[in-house]
């Protein structure tokens, strides 16, 4: 009874998304994707070598899989990787990946997790964070083909969901290994019988130690010679930019505003917004002297331009979660970001370090704005977000000996 229900809502969601394709283009690029996949399947190479399937949800869990890609294929350039995404926006920007073959996860229905595992032949299956299926963890437990789960995070009286159903105690159990970001809790869910835990830390601080130098080198020569903006303001949704535009508006500050919507439409909302001068990134025009407010209107360069501010607010903290708060503290910034931030260890070790601070409204945006707004006081604070980064990197390390460990140990 359990499956059939789990596969009934496997194929409402499926028939959810056919339904929307006909306006979501997502939605049309999720079915376009998958189309055929069994063919597409059938232009991996034949297997000669150890093959590593890792799974990741988008393009924040690609991120936490990336280090730990990249970590195995410098100590072993042999190591066939398999990368498959359930998002189109992660797929689309990572298709061409140099160190995997990129495909779409086939949905979870009856008989495409086996057919899945007997094509591609994995010699070990990673999952990333929280996208999880039971019927690709069922055949994987079926072949013998053991499977990981790192950058997890969890704690008691919280759900652990994935995208389809809520994860049960048995299904965290079928996993070889567990690596959780954060010790916290370990002996609390040992008591609950789960002894395949141990604590690795967040891939993601290892990849965003690596992206301050590619982000510095990446600065266009023009951003570089511009006066330092007072808030580089990342990933942000309208009630982030409501708030943002008021303090800087009555503060005078110089902004950079990079929405989580690029779309058209929200960026000609945004314009109708701002009163003040405002220049759109991709209409700036050298020589010319841009306005104390840049609108970015593209993505991919949210992480470079993070280190030509003096404060960093980290948008989504008004929603369902906050975004990236990692790569402005790899820039040495100080963080801002609304108060739906307690799913997320690294903005919880930010703030007890002294190094980033949640508002609720614009009255304490603007308090915490004019306190950082002193040099020796940013300055600290962003020192403070940069060591803690130092103190919690090599995650990517750990779970990349483990892997290899389990792999020769296989051989």
């Amino acid at each position: 009874m359990r499956w059939f229900l789990y596969y009934l809502s496997m194929y409402l969601m499926t028939a959810g998304i056919f339904l929307s394709s006909i306006w979501n283009i997502k939605s049309k690029q999720w079915i376009r994707g998958r189309h055929r996949w069994l063919k597409k399947i059938n232009t991996l190479p034949r297997k000669k070598q150890t093959r590593i399937w890792f799974h990741v949800a988008s393009l924040g869990e690609f991120e936490q899989a990336r280090p730990v890609i990249e970590w195995l294929k410098k100590e072993d350039a042999s190591l066939d990787i398999i990368l498959t995404f359930f998002s189109p926006s992660g797929y689309n920007q990572k298709a061409d990946y140099p160190l995997a073959h990129v495909f779409y996860l086939p949905a979870d229905l009856p008989g495409n997790a086996e057919k899945w595992i007997s094509m591609v032949e994995p010699d070990m299956a990673v999952f990333v964070k929280y996208d999880l299926w039971p019927g690709y963890l069922r055949a994987l437990q079926k072949s013998g083909t053991p499977s990981l789960l790192i950058s997890a995070y969890w704690v008691p009286g919280k759900r652990f969901h994935s995208s389809t159903m809520p994860l049960t105690r048995s299904l965290l159990l079928q996993f070889d290994q567990i690596f959780l970001q954060k010790g916290d809790h370990v002996r609390y869910f040992r008591e609950k019988g789960f002894h395949n835990l141990q604590v690795a830390g967040d891939t993601r601080i290892d990849r965003s130690l690596q992206l301050e130098g590619e982000a510095i080198s990446r600065l266009p020569s023009w951003l570089k010679d511009l006066p330092v903006f007072d808030i580089v303001a990342g990933s942000t949704w309208p009630k982030d930019e409501k708030m943002l535009l008021e303090v800087s508006e009555n503060l005078g500050l110089r902004i950079i505003l990079a929405p989580h919507n690029v779309s058209l439409d929200n960026i000609r909302r945004l314009r109708k917004q701002i009163s003040r001068p405002v220049t759109v990134l991709s209409e700036y025009k050298e020589p010319d002297n841009p306005s104390d407010i840049l609108l970015v209107d593209s993505i991919g360069m949210l992480n470079v331009l993070y280190s030509i501010g003096r404060i960093a607010y980290v948008g989504g903290g008004f929603g369902s979660g906050i975004h990236n708060t990692l790569e402005p503290a790899a820039h040495h910034k100080p963080v801002i970001f609304g108060p739906a931030f307690t799913d997320f260890p690294e903005a919880i070790g930010l703030q007890e370090e002294n190094a980033a601070w949640s508002v609720s409204n614009t009255e304490t945006l603007t308090t915490v704005i004019q306190n950082l707004l002193t040099s020796d006081t940013y300055q600290d604070a962003g020192d403070r977000a940069f060591n803690y980064l130092v103190a919690h990197r090599g995650a990517s390390e750990k779970i990349g000996r483990y892997i290899m460990m389990k792999i020769r140990n296989k051989q």
